[in-house]
């Protein structure tokens, strides 16, 4: 990972919790500058006087289709086996899921994807890498811990401990384990997790969804510490916004990131379908979707249920 973002240390990061803990941990940890952000769904913000183009930055926490753009990201992405050895062999894409083979075709390698957040494949990832990753971990927040956000993300917390996928959570988390060579900060997690039952796992995340969407303080948009407007009219970073990153940053014991920049929008169409075999098709062979270049796309539902693929049209 490092060695891809030695090419372009310039990062364009989610504006959900997943993406701010990445955007930490990357500018942290391994020199990389934070140039823009996503909310996961139609809009990227740039500051043209970092990154000249949407194009020209590492996606964190999304996955962008254009061979030539690097992202790491934990999506399923893969129709098959088959697209997967493809994807897989473009040395711009980071996934766990590539790591760990999962596609979304058959169902059993669907339900079986890697079902944490992009920071916690980035810790253990750096980890690998001889980069140690010392974090706050029982900072108090209020009634809760640093550790407990940083849990929050895709909601590793829940699925870990009260969830239908149990099983397959705690096979991959260790997988975490041997991919950081058994690092001190995941077992961390590990052993955290472990000390939770089900009723503390619901207190624990009512409690966060109260503290990131309450409107006097960060006013997230979605339980998940998300926004899908962050700017005013001037191309600035809202206040509520800025508290928000700062607050994490603090909690983390991390340095912030600059929030200092001059954005500009740019929008695109999001889609929601159930691919054809044609479709299917066309997004192997040609990367494209009815003729289209796509942005950024993930499979967000497995094949049994209606509208699985979600994409962008820029």
């Amino acid at each position: 990972m490092l060695e891809l973002l030695r090419g372009n240390n310039k990062i364009i990061i989610n504006s959900d919790i997943d993406g701010v803990l990445s955007g930490l941990i990357l500018t942290n940890y391994a020199n990389c500058e934070v140039v823009g952000f996503s909310n996961s769904d139609n809009t990227v913000w740039i500051d043209n006087s970092k990154a000249n183009s949407i194009y020209n930055a590492v996606y964190i926490d999304m996955f962008v289709a254009d061979n030539n753009v690097k992202c790491i990201d934990q999506h399923i992405v893969s129709v098959n086996e088959q697209h997967h050895r493809i994807l897989n062999a473009n040395q711009n894409k980071l996934n766990p899921n590539f790591d760990n083979p999962r596609f979304h075709l058959p169902n059993n390698s669907y339900y079986n994807k890697y079902p944490f957040g992009t920071i916690h494949y980035l810790i253990a990832v750096l980890e690998s890498e001889g980069v140690r990753v010392d974090l706050n971990f029982m900072y108090p927040v209020g009634q809760l811990y640093f550790i407990d956000l940083l849990l929050r993300a895709d909601d590793a917390m829940k699925t870990t401990v009260d969830s239908n996928y149990m099983a397959n959570a705690s096979s991959w988390w260790q997988w975490l384990m041997q991919k950081s060579g058994n690092a001190r900060s995941i077992n961390t997690m590990r052993q955290y997790l472990n000390t939770l039952n089900g009723i503390r796992v619901s207190s624990i995340k009512q409690t966060t969804t109260s503290i990131l969407t309450n409107p006097a303080t960060f006013g997230c948009s979605s339980p998940d510490g998300g926004y899908k407007s962050i700017i005013d009219n001037r191309g600035k970073l809202l206040p509520k916004v800025v508290n928000y990153f700062n607050f994490i940053a603090q909690s983390s014991g991390l340095n912030c990131f600059d929030i200092n920049l001059n954005l500009t929008p740019h929008i695109g169409r999001v889609n929601r379908v159930s691919l054809s075999n044609n479709q299917i098709a066309e997004l192997i062979n040609q990367n494209t979707i009815n003729g289209e270049d796509i942005f950024s796309y993930a499979f967000v539902r497995s094949a049994n249920r209606g509208e699985n693929f979600s994409y962008t049209i820029m």
